[in-house]
């Protein structure tokens, strides 16, 4: 680190803890005394990038047994920048975006990879080169369709390619949908509000605040979802979401100093999240992984666990997976 860098980071690192003991009471990122998080198993996907328009992303994976950390798009040739991973129900097939390699202007597309047993194969372009923004995919809770954007309307797509099925035109713009645990409806972020689309119709899951956005649902099982939400402070926190129409709820990791966002439950949430962390007792880069214990209270570094895995750049976009692949 330069020395410009390193005089950075001890700055923001004296902020952040001055701002966490007066502003917010309690101390993050220590490791709890009494927990199982040392018996977290399956992997962690996520991915790293300087900014979301550099299009210099890499996607990595951790296995949390082992601590292994590798890159999966290493040997990829027939594409770059793959963000926002996610991974089937069978923990055989990947689908992510990112664009194709050697256009003369990047443009996002959806791909699919294929775990062949030893690593993953070269993804498969499903929905481009085609000049539209495919973005936001996550697979259907059978592995077999994908659900995702195209240029603000919800699409889905066979996981092997095919014909395409439009769910939302000529509504307003629709992003980052989530399959519902019953493999039919799909939550999905509508002019700063998550809803749910059924066959009946869409139905508003969170009013929010007037003027204060809601985004990026991820749901966990039959009764819930988290997502995040934009604070009065401006500072983005996660949120219980519900499907039986109750208001959602506060997670306890919130706080207006810094962003809480991007969660992913461990197994079903019941004692772990994944979520990425503005947190500035962490001196490096702007964002980072960090591991919520709901039991404990506390907010764990995911380096305190295994190493050097957060960097200068951006970690974001974790998605766990019950499934190891180290070799």
């Amino acid at each position: 680190m330069a020395r410009t860098e390193r005089a950075r980071a001890l700055y923001r690192l004296a902020a952040g803890i001055i701002a966490a003991c007066f502003f917010t009471g309690a101390i993050y990122m220590v490791k709890p005394a009494t927990s199982n998080i040392d018996d977290l198993t399956g992997t962690l996907f996520f991915h790293r990038y300087s900014e979301y328009g550099a299009w210099d992303a890499e996607l990595l994976s951790l296995d949390l047994r082992t601590g292994t950390l590798g890159q999966v798009n290493k040997n990829w040739q027939s594409m770059i920048s793959p963000i926002n991973a996610h991974i089937s129900i069978d923990g055989k097939h990947m689908t992510f975006m990112g664009t194709q390699a050697g256009l003369a202007e990047n443009e996002w597309d959806v791909f699919v990879s294929h775990w062949n047993g030893s690593h993953w194969s070269e993804p498969k372009n499903l929905t481009g080169p085609n000049g539209k923004r495919d973005e936001d995919p996550k697979f259907s809770p059978d592995g077999k369709t994908i659900v995702y954007k195209e240029n603000g309307v919800l699409t889905t797509v066979d996981r092997t390619g095919g014909p395409k099925t439009y769910l939302s035109l000529g509504q307003a713009e629709s992003s980052m949908p989530y399959f519902h645990s019953n493999g039919k409806d799909i939550l999905f972020e509508r002019q700063g509000k998550i809803f749910l689309k059924t066959a009946s119709g869409d139905i508003e899951m969170d009013a929010g605040t007037a003027g204060v956005s809601s985004y990026y649902p991820i749901g966990v099982d039959n009764e819930r979802f988290l997502f995040t939400r934009v604070q009065d402070s401006k500072h983005d926190g996660i949120r219980w979401g519900y499907y039986d129409g109750r208001p959602s709820t506060d997670l306890f990791f919130n706080n207006d100093i810094w962003d809480s966002s991007d969660s992913y439950p461990y197994q079903d949430a019941k004692d772990f999240i994944f979520l990425v962390s503005g947190d500035h007792n962490i001196y490096l880069g702007g964002y980072n992984l960090v591991i919520a214990d709901l039991h404990a209270g506390k907010v764990v570094n995911v380096d305190d666990l295994y190493g050097e895995i957060n960097s200068n750049l951006q970690e974001l976009g974790p998605a766990w997976t019950p499934f190891t692949y180290s070799k």
